[in-house]
């Protein structure tokens, strides 16, 4: 049983959680760069990569987006003005492991929404 209120928590919050599964969406960007390509060479048509270029910006821009996700769509800024605390080395520990752990998913977002975007608008020059 959780302490937390009630309204804290969104309606939707349950479905969003699985947005922010840093794997998964690494996996089937990867996965929709090379259906993209297959259907590019498959049909001749270099637009195709462009198209699903394009899906992947979308799936770096959720895996951006992960802490929104994660937390939940309320909680996803309640850490704002939390008191720091000391880490080992004696230096001012602002952060805890699990907002490391999703700002780790927004640089690998941001990456790959950078590669989906340049696939999304240059992919087809690889078949000139």
């Amino acid at each position: 049983m959780s302490n937390l209120s009630p309204i804290d928590n969104h309606k939707f919050d349950y479905l969003v959680k699985y947005l922010a599964n840093r794997f998964a969406i690494i996996f089937i960007s990867i996965l929709t760069l090379l259906i993209g390509l297959g259907f590019s060479i498959q049909l001749e048509n270099s637009s195709y990569i462009n198209r699903f270029g394009g899906i992947v910006v979308i799936l770096g821009l959720l895996l951006t987006m992960s802490p929104f996700f994660l937390n939940g769509i309320y909680k996803s800024q309640s850490a704002c003005g939390r008191w720091t605390a000391v880490h080992s080395n004696g230096k001012m520990l602002t952060t805890t492991a699990a907002e490391r752990h999703i700002g780790d998913n927004v640089f690998y977002g941001v990456v790959v929404s950078i590669i989906g975007t340049l696939v999304n608008s240059f992919g087809d020059l690889i078949f000139f």
